[in-house]
C-alpha cells in the first residue's frame, strides 16, 4: 500500500500548527460521520513531523463508487469553513472518491478580521457535484453530531499538536484560545447551514 507524508510546513507561525489541527479534526469528525476523508497520522519520519496517509494517484469525477457521499459532503465542508474545497481536492483510488487537504478550515489561515467576513456566507469554491437534496443530506448528517463528541474530537486534535511540540509559538493559552474560537466557529455554522444552502440553491 502507498502512503503519502506531508511535511509540516518550516514557518514560525501559529497556523501552522492550527493547519495540523484542522486536517486532524476533519479526518476524525468525517470518519465517525463515514464521509469520504482519510485517515490522517500526525506522526515523525526523516526528523520531520507531519501527517501520514493513503496515496490517491488518481482525479475523481462523477464516475466514482462513493459519488453519494461525496455529494452529501458539501455541507459538512461548509460547516467547517474549508476556503480551500476545489475539484482539484477531491482525488481517488480503486474508483472510490475523498476530499483532501482540510489546512484551511476552522481557524486556521484565517486571520480574525477575515473570519468576522465570512462567518455567514458561503466558502466552498466546488459543489461536489451536489444536489440541494444531497446537501439536505449533509446538514441532517452535522446535526446528527453531538457537542460532546465535537467538542472531544476537537480538543483531542488540539492536544496531538501541542504534544508534537513542532510549533513553539503554539503555547498552551494560545491553544486554549483557539480551541474555543474554533468551538465557537462550528456552532455558529451549524446554526446557518439552512442558509447557506439556499444561497446556492436559490
Amino acid at each position: 500500500m502507498l502512503v503519502y507524508f506531508k511535511p509540516v510546513k518550516n514557518e514560525k507561525n501559529i497556523h501552522i500548527a492550527l493547519e495540523i489541527v484542522s486536517e486532524l479534526f476533519a479526518s476524525k469528525i468525517a470518519k465517525i460521520l463515514n464521509l469520504p476523508i482519510l485517515d490522517v497520522t500526525l506522526t515523525k519520519f526523516k526528523n520531520s513531523m507531519g501527517l501520514l496517509m493513503d496515496y490517491l494517484p488518481e482525479k475523481a469525477d462523477q464516475r466514482i463508487s462513493n459519488i453519494a457521499e461525496i455529494r452529501k459532503s458539501l455541507a459538512f465542508e461548509e460547516w467547517i469553513l474549508n476556503i480551500d474545497l476545489k475539484e482539484e481536492h477531491v482525488l481517488a483510488k480503486e474508483n472510490k472518491g475523498y476530499i483532501i487537504d482540510h489546512g484551511h478550515a476552522i481557524s486556521a489561515w484565517k486571520p480574525l478580521y477575515y473570519i468576522a467576513q465570512i462567518i455567514d456566507k458561503r466558502v466552498t469554491r466546488f459543489n461536489l457535484w451536489a444536489e440541494e437534496e444531497d446537501f439536505s443530506e449533509g446538514i441532517e448528517l452535522v446535526k446528527s453530531i453531538d457537542n460532546k463528541t465535537i467538542k472531544e474530537l476537537l480538543r483531542e486534535s488540539f492536544s496531538e499538536v501541542q504534544e508534537a511540540n513542532f510549533c513553539k509559538l503554539f503555547t498552551g493559552q494560545v491553544a486554549e484560545e483557539y480551541f474555543d474560537l474554533s468551538l465557537r466557529l462550528l456552532e455558529k455554522r451549524a446554526s446557518i447551514l439552512e442558509s447557506i444552502k439556499n444561497t446556492i440553491y436559490q
